[in-house]
Parts: structure tokens; sequence; C-alpha cells
């Protein structure tokens, strides 16, 4: 005969533990800013938001390349100590079918790629900085914001463009591949630099 209240302790008991680990949410930030901040860009959802800010940016800023080429291929690039196994998945989240990993290549031929600059993880908040390119071999700044879904994926909520412009962009390879393979081009620039003339695209939110 069953116990019914050993099954009562029991269901508390688990519905206790969904709350806990559903409750538990990441707090990070990669490239880390603070000595406190453990470097963790494998952790969900790191290479998610990654994958998925490179995609929607791809998505609003390619088509200023389009008089130029028949088409543009995503090329992207992550910040460093980042291995080739993230920078796989994170082309993957992007969603987009041409979506290929940045080469030392690309960098010295000056093909425009998308780059992830920083990734701030607070809560059920996800912001994603992108470095984009623009015809005359500039970059803007783009930040794309996430939140986060009850038992589900992060959901991008705004897709906000920086008036400011990025003189140097910094490349980078996956930390996995050889020295002699890896560019070391451009200087670091802050992200708070461009905290001034926000734009908001009109389609910014996506419900």
């Amino acid at each position: 005969m069953l116990n019914i209240e050993y099954l009562g302790r029991v269901c508390v008991s688990l519905l206790a533990m969904v709350v806990f680990v559903g409750g538990c949410t990441p707090y990070a930030t990669y490239p880390p800013v603070g000595k406190g901040e453990v470097a963790v860009p494998w952790m969900h959802p790191i290479p998610d938001v990654m994958g998925k800010a490179l995609g929607e940016t791809y998505e609003r800023t390619s088509d200023a390349f389009v008089s130029e080429a028949d088409a543009v291929d995503l090329v992207y690039g992550l910040p460093a100590g980042i291995t080739s196994g993230v920078w796989t998945r994170v082309g993957i989240d992007t969603g987009v079918p041409n979506a290929r990993m940045l080469t030392a290549e690309d960098v010295t031929e000056g093909t425009p790629a998308w780059l992830v600059e920083q990734v701030r993880i607070r809560n059920k908040r996800a912001e994603v900085d992108v470095i984009y390119p623009t015809p005359g071999e500039s970059h803007m700044r783009a930040t794309v914001i996430f939140e986060a879904q009850p038992f589900g994926a992060y959901k991008m909520t705004h897709f906000q463009r920086w008036q400011s412009r990025v003189d140097d962009p910094v490349y980078s390879l996956p930390v996995d591949l050889p020295t002699e393979a890896k560019p070391e081009v451009g200087t670091p620039e802050s992200a708070d630099a461009a905290a001034e003339g926000a734009v908001v695209d009109a389609d910014a939110d996506k419900q």
C-alpha cells in the first residue's frame, strides 16, 4: 500500500529542486572585466546568445554589401581565448547557412566580418556587443539584448545601433589554433566608449 505522506514529501522535494534549478541564473561577462569573474565562454547561455546576436546583426546589416557582391557570407569572429569547438557551436547558433569562422586570410584581405566584442549575462538578461562592417572598411557597434524565457531559450527583445564608429576592431582566432595562424590586428576598444547616441531600430522589439 502506498504511503501517501512519503509520496507527498517526495513531490515537495522534487518541486523545490525544480524551483531551485530553474531559479539559478548566470552572472558573467566575457571577456571578463574584473579579476573576480570566471572566464567560462563555453557555459550556457554564452555560446547561444553570441550566435543569435551575430545572426541578428548580420541579417540587419549585410544588405549594405548587396551592391558589391551577389551575396556576403557571415564571416564571424569571437573574443580571444575561446576554443574552436565553441566557435563551431556559435556558428550553428547563428541560424545562417553560410556562416563560417574568421581566418587569418580574411583579416589580411579585409573580408567583411561580424565580431562579438563582449557578452554580459545579468540574471535573466543578456547583452551582446557586436562589431559589424560597413562599406568603406569602417565598422560600427550594435548591442543585442535578450531576455530568458521561463524554462526556455533566450529571446531577443531589442537591437540597438550605436552612432560612434569603431576604428580598430580586434580580430581573434580560436585559442587552440597554432600561434602562427593567429592575427594580431587592432587594439581593444572599451564597449563603454559608445555610451552616447544610441539609435534603436524601428523593429527592435520582437514579440
